[in-house]
């Protein structure tokens, strides 16, 4: 076989939807165990993974402005778009899976899974191609971004060895539609998501034309995502997705300068035992109908349905309905709340959680300042 991933634009376009589709499938997790913490508790761990969620918004808005670029608009409404929980993301030799459930350091320790630095070079003789590893059960994996469509016995190691394979393809099929007089670089410029339209403390929208910003837009996931070439800080002194969990996992803020695992900032409180103890991977059918968990679990779906709703419109030319969206993700906490803070009246030990089980419809527009209000809570 090819040692690359991506062989044609076809290969692309399924790698960049599969990208959207991954990055969605860290915010349930993320944003269950964010509002499984007790109000007033845990404040670092708390701004933590709010922080990471927002960033994970951008991610999925960057690779929808590169899939919008290179000519295919995204679908977050398909079948399928939302995994059922537990399910697996790229990962290392051990398999793992990524469940909702509530903040505990289990639950810390997949984080850091998801989130993990690719291979160095130095151990790249242990992975297939483009930072793949070979796999024997690959039907346990729902994810497009673990199975690659040309290479189906392969799954990525790390989330940003699945990102330089798109960076990869990028650069390879441009480069053969240049020796033609053409570009990969079709798509409408009109649909591309900017700055005007992402309300984010971290990171900032790249409108994808060309190469140079499909490939700086990739580029910013890594970087956010598993911090470049392994350093903890970027070139803005924001430090990754990884270590963020890190200083959460040593309990102890990173300083400029720092070593990877080697912390030395102001130390802080993590207290795993302020936090609601819900059931993991809850479904529909755990919770009695006509319940109040049954109705807030309702209640909760709906509302999520219209959150991809709105991302689904904001990337395919409504950019405006993208602030009310990231907004409405944070909306959620009511009705996570009315779950999360009830035991379950069958199962008392365990407390309801969101289900993320989805039919969707149509989802209602929300301001900017509602927005910004909303997210500062």
């Amino acid at each position: 076989m090819s040692d690359r991933i991506i062989n044609n634009i076809d290969d692309l376009h399924d790698m960049l939807d599969a990208a959207i589709q991954l990055e969605h499938a860290t915010i349930p997790p993320y944003l269950t165990a964010l509002y499984s913490i007790h109000p007033e508790t845990n404040i670092e761990a708390t701004a933590t993974i709010r922080a990471v969620l927002v960033e994970e918004m951008l991610h999925m808005t960057l690779s929808a402005n590169v899939l919008n670029a290179v000519g295919k608009s995204p679908e977050l409404t398909a079948p399928g778009f939302v995994p059922e929980f537990p399910t697996r993301l790229p990962d290392g030799e051990t398999d793992f899976s990524v469940s909702i459930d509530k903040f505990s350091p289990e639950t810390l320790e997949t984080f850091l899974k998801i989130e993990r630095p690719s291979k160095t070079q130095g151990d790249s003789n242990h992975l297939g191609p483009k930072g793949c590893l070979a796999r024997t059960n690959l039907s346990a994996f729902q994810l497009r971004a673990v199975r690659p469509k040309s290479a189906p016995e392969y799954s990525f190691y790390s989330i940003g060895d699945f990102y330089e394979a798109i960076k990869s393809g990028i650069e390879y099929l441009e480069e053969l539609a240049n020796k033609e007089g053409e570009t990969i670089f079709t798509g409408n410029p009109s649909l591309q998501v900017s700055s005007k339209y992402y309300y984010s403390g971290g990171g900032h929208v790249i409108e994808v034309y060309d190469k140079e910003t499909a490939l700086q837009a990739l580029s910013l996931i890594i970087e956010q995502g598993e911090g470049h070439g392994h350093k903890i800080f970027d070139s803005e002194g924001e430090i990754s997705h990884y270590y963020r969990f890190e200083q959460l996992k040593h309990r102890q803020f990173y300083r400029l300068g720092d070593e990877p695992g080697q912390p030395s900032g102001e130390k802080f409180e993590v207290d795993f035992d302020k936090v609601y103890p819900i059931k993991p991977n809850p479904k529909m059918a755990d919770y009695p109908k006509g319940s109040q968990v049954f109705a807030a679990a309702s209640a909760f779906n709906h509302n999520y349905q219209q959150f991809l709703s709105t991302v689904n419109k904001a990337f395919r030319g409504e950019q405006d309905l993208l602030l009310g969206a990231v907004c409405g993700m944070f909306r959620l906490k009511d009705h996570a709340s009315q779950l999360i803070r009830n035991p379950i009246p069958d199962d008392p030990t365990y407390h309801g959680g969101p289900t993320f089980e989805m039919s969707y419809e149509e989802a209602s527009h929300i301001s900017r300042e509602q927005c910004i209000s909303e997210t500062a809570k």
